[in-house]
């Protein structure tokens, strides 16, 4: 119980940090999730997460096939400036009433620019339920209003599912096939 009331102040406090509040969310089937900034607090979550994920999913994401997520790879992802590097998750309440991250969508910012690298993951069980829209839109939004502009990301041909949802959503602008990978931009929609 004192550990909730922890967290519930933590994410209050990331949310004046932020400017971001956090939210409900209902996915196309009814499922309601909620939706806030990440927090270092979140990286067991984060490995939880991953653990919970198929290896196709994982190795989409990440580019590599992996059984655990490293450590320092779960801190980096987990620990952003809110600014610079922000990342959302979607989460929901365990029957023990421990919280568990079902989806992350992230950017990180070119040095210097107006860019953003982006990266969206949901867990296998959240698929197809427009999680992964909803968590790109909200973070398209967080982005414009620190400043970016575009949006870069890297996907591997074979995953026609976010293939499918960048052009759902309007977002496959500029796409180059390099190196066996899409290397795809977009302007965010609303920037000048």
């Amino acid at each position: 119980m004192r550990e909730n009331v922890l967290f519930s102040l933590i994410f209050v406090v990331v949310s004046q940090a932020t400017g971001f509040e956090q939210r409900v969310l209902e996915l196309t089937d009814g499922t309601k999730v909620h939706v806030r900034a990440i927090v270092p607090e979140d990286e067991p979550l984060l490995h939880e997460a991953v653990a919970a994920m198929s290896e196709r999913s994982v190795y989409f994401r990440f580019f590599s096939p992996m059984k655990r997520m490293p450590d320092a790879l779960a801190h980096r992802l987990a620990v952003v400036d809110y600014n610079d590097r922000f990342a959302l998750v979607a989460t929901s309440t365990k029957p023990g009433g421990n919280e568990r991250i079902l989806g992350v969508a992230r950017y990180d910012r070119v040095q210097g620019t107006e860019v953003a690298e982006t990266a969206v993951a949901v867990v296998d069980a959240f698929q197809r339920r427009g999680l992964g829209s909803a968590l790109l839109a909200m973070l398209a939004k967080v982005a414009r209003e620190h400043g970016i502009k575009t949006f870069t990301l890297i996907v591997l041909p074979e995953n026609q599912q976010m293939l499918g949802l960048l052009r759902k959503m309007g977002w496959i602008h500029h796409a180059k096939l390099s190196g066996g990978v899409y290397e795809i931009s977009f302007d965010l929609p609303g920037a000048a």
